[in-house]
């Protein structure tokens, strides 16, 4: 019960949290409802909008901690804005690259979905998660490699240690270091900070995931496709 509560705290601040930074950076967030993940539609929902959270959580956290009691006027500029937006959109394409990994690992954890099955899964969650986050007019700024790479990816992925902790979450840190709309000595500085910044983020969404998600039902659901 208390578990819960707690649960159902984190969804409603994250639900407020997120449209305000929506307005701010640009992301499409669909509404976290803290229901099972049963289905392969619920797995999609789930990793874009925590994808799309966690870049905008971070990447604004970061900077507002960066530029102290000037943020705001930084933020009302749109030059800056715009600039915010890209490294947003940047960033999110490389959280649902690691959450996808993630996602999918777990679901076939326990031998529900044969290697060549779980690449099928995450090419699909992949593919409609960033085109849930992501808005028409904000594609352009999605790196050119990003699906090329996630696809070697998944080639390559050893399925049952991806699952463990947070093995997965290897391109959201480096994203967030890379893209970060910072001078360089500053990046040079934080880096260390802004990755182990989103890896902590992650903790919270790893969780969730592992009490909410059926793997069983989400396997069924994928090989009746």
């Amino acid at each position: 019960m208390q578990e819960n509560k707690r649960l159902a705290s984190v969804g409603g601040a994250l639900n407020g949290l997120t449209r305000e930074l929506g307005r701010l950076v640009g992301l499409i967030i669909p509404i976290a409802r803290s229901k099972p993940v049963e289905s392969v539609d619920s797995l999609i929902d789930f990793v874009g909008s925590r994808s799309a959270y966690i870049a905008q959580t971070t990447l604004y956290g970061y900077m507002k901690t960066r530029m102290g009691t000037s943020f705001q006027r930084y933020f009302e500029d749109d030059g800056f804005s715009a600039t915010l937006r890209v490294a947003a959109v940047k960033v999110a394409v490389a959280c649902v690259d690691d959450l996808t990994i993630f996602a999918v690992a777990k679901a076939a954890e326990n031998g529900g979905l044969s290697p060549a099955a779980a690449c099928a899964l995450a090419t699909c969650c992949y593919e409609r998660a960033v085109d849930d986050v992501i808005s028409q007019r904000d594609r352009i700024h999605i790196p050119a490699d990003a699906a090329a790479k996630f696809k070697l990816r998944v080639q390559v992925t050893d399925w049952e240690k991806a699952a463990y902790r947070d093995t997965a979450f290897v391109r959201s840190p480096e994203a967030l270091v890379r893209y970060a709309p910072v001078v360089e000595e500053f990046m040079n500085d934080d880096s260390e900070i802004v990755r182990n910044s989103i890896r902590f983020r992650w903790i919270e969404i790893r969780k969730a995931l592992t009490q909410r998600m059926d793997t069983e039902a989400v396997c069924r659901d994928w090989l009746d496709i």
